[in-house]
């Protein structure tokens, strides 16, 4: 009995020191992991207060450097300052430049002798003319210069000009999807500092999936729409510069835009881009007419012809002998007369509105497509200055202000309206959502009236 409590007390004691060993072991245990605990929570704060230095310091470089595109992008503009306010009216026509002025009369230009009666009517006798005749002769070889010539403006005109390719998903006739490539020529207009922009024809373009511009058979740059106009089928699409492989954009120039206010029929001209159909050909060829009008939702804008040959696939750009562009080839914008040939929108009165297409501009919408008036019709109604309101179209600011076919738009906030042209200057300078007040005469009653108008101008849809 006394071995058992022996044993028994023994066993006590081993199991009191065993728990004293537990209660020693958590203890150690505890500070064994609070330091790298204690070590790891500072490691942290000093990473967030490095980490938050540093973003302060490097925030506005990086936002700079992300943002640089945006930032940097600089305003085009194309308009000439010289012709942009040239009135029609104001034009001298070719060949009638000393139609006015007054020339001396042979033997007025003397003073009277003593005794003579200078009132006395005596014969004028116009001089002969002096005939100056000058042999030349030539041979090939100048015929060949003469060309040497005109490729040597059409190669520096091309440098303005680049191939666009677009990828436009439509079917087959059976309805399965398939793609289908089209090809055309593209101007390039502006450099802004972060792209490249090129005017194309819209139709080429606005139902792409994807538009590309070809350099070589390997390389080729993504490009994007950037604004377009739908009555004109003109638009406007843009390259980024570091897109384009430096030793192709060293080459690119952008075009010069000439005027189109002082072209004389029979003038020799250059066609680039694609004006018979096939990307980065020529043609040469004359003006053949000029005088011609197209009337667009409130403006009017100028053609003229050439005796180059037109299809269904042609687009490409009018240039002068001095390199200068002077029209963009229309195909929806064409007479009647003669659809074969290439019809050509003048330069200087579409300018404005490439240039906005180039800057995102929003162009104001009236609703109104009208016409100059000549002097008789002026005079039969009493005025000194308007234009002719032939359409009024439905929806538009002009129909919700009360404007009617037959008024006649005399002023627009007390800004004299005298011709389409003028008109469209005039609205061109306000804001979509500003009133107007636009002073009319009716002429759609017996009697006819003033009447002032307000019209809530918009900012012109795309469709």
């Amino acid at each position: 009995m006394d071995i058992k409590m022996s044993e028994l007390k023994k066993g006590n004691d081993n199991f009191e020191f065993i728990k004293e060993q537990v209660i020693v072991k958590k203890h150690k245990k505890l500070k064994k992991w609070l330091f790298p605990f204690l070590m790891t929570v500072t490691m942290a704060i000093l990473f967030g207060l490095i980490s938050a230095v540093t973003f302060c310091i490097a925030e506005p470089r990086l936002y700079e450097l992300l943002h640089r595109a945006k930032e940097e992008k600089t305003p085009v503009d194309l308009q000439d300052k010289d012709t942009e306010d040239i009135d029609d009216n104001d034009l001298i026509r070719p060949g009638l430049e000393d139609t006015n002025t007054v020339k001396p009369t042979p033997g007025l230009d003397k003073p009277a002798v003593q005794g003579e009666d200078p009132d006395i009517n005596e014969e004028v006798k116009d001089p002969e003319p002096v005939i100056v005749e000058r042999s030349i002769d030539a041979d090939i070889d100048d015929y060949k210069s003469i060309y040497d010539d005109i490729k040597s403006i059409a190669y520096e005109g091309n440098k303005s000009v680049v191939k666009v390719s677009s990828i436009i998903n439509t079917s087959d006739w059976f309805g399965n999807p398939v793609e289908r490539e089209v090809e055309t020529s593209g101007l390039v207009i502006a450099n802004n500092n972060t792209e490249l922009l090129i005017l194309v024809s819209l139709d080429r373009v606005k139902d792409a999936s994807a538009i590309d511009i070809i350099f070589s058979d390997t390389i080729a740059a993504k490009a994007e729409l950037l604004d377009f106009e739908s009555e004109l089928n003109m638009a406007v699409i843009a390259v980024k510069l570091v897109d384009i492989p430096e030793l192709y954009l060293k080459s690119i120039v952008p075009a010069k835009l000439g005027e189109s206010y002082t072209i004389i029929v029979g003038s020799p001209i250059i066609a680039i881009g694609s004006p018979n159909g096939h990307p980065e050909s020529v043609e040469v060829g004359i003006i053949t007419s000029k005088g011609s009008h197209i009337s667009l939702t409130d403006n009017r804008l100028d053609l003229f012809n050439t005796n180059i040959q037109s299809n269904d696939n042609s687009d490409g750009f009018i240039i002068n002998l001095n390199g200068e562009v002077i029209g963009i080839i229309t195909r929806n914008l064409k007479e009647d007369l003669n659809k074969d040939l290439s019809t050509a929108l003048g330069i200087s009165k579409i300018r404005s509105i490439i240039t906005k297409l180039a800057n995102e501009t929003p162009r104001i919408y009236f609703g109104v497509r009208t016409d100059d008036m000549t002097e008789a019709a002026k005079a039969e109604h009493g005025v000194e200055n308007g234009i002719y309101v032939e359409t009024v179209q439905a929806n538009s600011p002009a129909f919700a202000g009360g404007l009617k076919t037959g008024d006649i738009i005399i002023e627009v906030d007390e800004a004299l309206v005298t011709n389409t042209n003028r008109f469209y200057s005039i609205i061109s300078e306000y804001n979509p959502g500003d009133k107007v007040k636009v002073k009319i005469k009716r002429t759609s009653n017996t009697n006819e009236k003033d009447l002032v108008l307000d019209v809530i101008v918009q900012e012109k849809a795309n469709k």
